[in-house]
């Protein structure tokens, strides 16, 4: 048998004849799935000698098989069976617990709430409490016409909250009563702080600066500046139109009266951190 196994055992070898053959054939499937090896030949030789197949040869073929299984080295030097040089080694990376979830809650809370109206600040007073309460909405006038006014000035109505220290917002959820208005977030500067802000006729409060606005909103808009804004004081107000209320308040006397009122109502707020 030539070295360069697993080869045909040649026709002139008197030691295999027709059982090194079926040698043969039983060595090459037993040894191909260690990949390319290398034969003694001398090895081999002197145990087909000491066990030549018999006729049959099932019984003494194993044997053979086994002999020389253990005569068969692997390329690259000696090793376990299935060693190869191109066998590569992995490494374990430990996996990475969750992060924890933060302790801190994103929302603020407002401390105070107080209504401004562009005119004397009085509109929905009585309501606005519930708004910080979390009980009830806080209720525009109902008017005549689309616009709420004064004095036949048209005049924008809304609410001022206090977030009791300047702190970063990044947006506002305003959750309001009837779709259909426009909404807008002024907010205060560094020097305005504490307490309401004195009211300015048909102007928003002093100091204060509009920082992102909704027009014809559904049920809820989000407000939210270009970037987060630090303050201690937010201005959430209707402008222009109001869009016309599901109850209507009939005892409201209107020249040219066509059974239609106008107003809305804040229903909730939740600020969120910058």
């Amino acid at each position: 048998m030539s070295e360069g196994f697993p080869g045909k055992p040649e026709a002139g070898d008197d030691e295999f004849g027709r059982d090194g053959e079926r040698l043969h054939a039983v060595m090459t499937q037993a040894t191909a799935h260690i990949g390319p090896v290398r034969v003694d030949p001398a090895r081999l030789r002197r145990a087909q000698r000491r066990h030549r197949l018999s006729e049959g040869g099932v019984v003494a073929g194993v044997l053979s098989v086994a002999l020389v299984a253990a005569a068969v080295t692997m390329h690259g030097g000696g090793g376990g069976a299935g060693k190869s040089p191109a066998a590569t080694h992995t490494t374990s990376t430990p996996v990475s617990q969750a992060p924890t979830a933060p302790t801190t809650s994103n929302r603020v809370t407002p401390v105070g709430v107080s209504v401004y109206d562009s005119d004397n600040g009085t509109e929905g007073k009585g309501t606005v409490n519930q708004l910080l309460s979390g009980t009830g909405a806080w209720t525009t006038d109902q008017y005549c016409g689309k616009y709420a006014t004064h004095d036949s000035m048209a005049k924008d109505t809304g609410v001022v909250f206090d977030l009791g220290g300047a702190t970063s917002i990044g947006s506002v959820t305003v959750n309001v009563g009837t779709p259909g208005a426009s909404l807008e977030m002024w907010t205060a500067d560094d020097s305005t702080v504490g307490g309401p802000p004195a009211i300015r006729p048909g102007q928003p409060p002093a100091g204060f600066t509009k920082v992102a606005s909704a027009t014809d909103v559904g049920s809820t808009a989000v407000l939210t500046p270009a970037k987060p804004v630090k303050t201690q004081l937010v201005l959430i107000w209707f402008t222009g139109a109001l869009p016309p209320v599901p109850n209507p308040d009939d005892v409201i006397h209107c020249g040219h009266d066509d059974g239609q009122r106008f107003g809305d109502s804040i229903t909730s707020v939740q600020f969120t951190r910058g």
